[in-house]
């Protein structure tokens, strides 16, 4: 039988061992968030997180409507219509391909602005026909039949912008 190097009535200092316990798992949780960081800094790795996503150094968040990009310190640094140009345009501006992210952010704005423009006009023919304005009703139903058009022009822009970035070179070599 093995002998104990502890005496038969020695007390053991519990405060001191549960001290060293905390002290332990504290920097064990500090050293995961800094590898963790190290990794996200270095590394383009898209992870899901229960808010939305975690592309490198940014943020995807989901707004109900639309998809909000923070960086690191969480300053919004856009918002896009659609989760997939969300991770795209992150992707394209951490890899440098910095064209590419701006005509992307442009597109995506663009349909952004579209729709809310046939949600703004939509609302204000109901509101002119529940007046009894039908001059006004006409007149944005007239914006709508031309907003229609330029969005789904712009929606058809932007999906041939989305398919045309995984065919660049430098993004998805990379096993992610």
């Amino acid at each position: 039988m093995a002998k104990s190097h502890l005496k038969k009535g020695a007390n053991i200092n519990v405060d001191m061992i549960k001290n060293l316990a905390d002290v332990a798992s504290k920097y064990v949780v500090t050293w995961t968030k800094s590898e963790a960081e190290r990794l996200f800094s270095k590394e383009l790795v898209i992870i899901e997180t229960d808010q939305g996503y975690r592309v490198g150094r940014y943020h995807i968040k989901n707004l109900g409507a639309s998809w909000a990009v923070y960086d690191q310190w969480e300053a919004c640094v856009g918002y896009f219509t659609c989760k997939r140009s969300a991770v795209t345009w992150s992707l394209l501006f951490q890899t440098g391909k910095l064209t590419a992210s701006r005509t992307l952010l442009k597109e995506d704005n663009l349909v952004n602005k579209l729709i809310q423009d046939t949600t703004y006009y939509n609302f204000r023919k109901q509101r002119a026909i529940k007046r009894g304005d039908y001059f006004k009703a006409d007149l944005c139903e007239a914006r709508l039949t031309g907003i229609t058009g330029l969005l789904s022009r712009a929606k058809d822009d932007l999906e041939k912008t989305l398919n045309s970035t995984k065919y660049l070179k430098g993004i998805w070599e990379k096993p992610l």
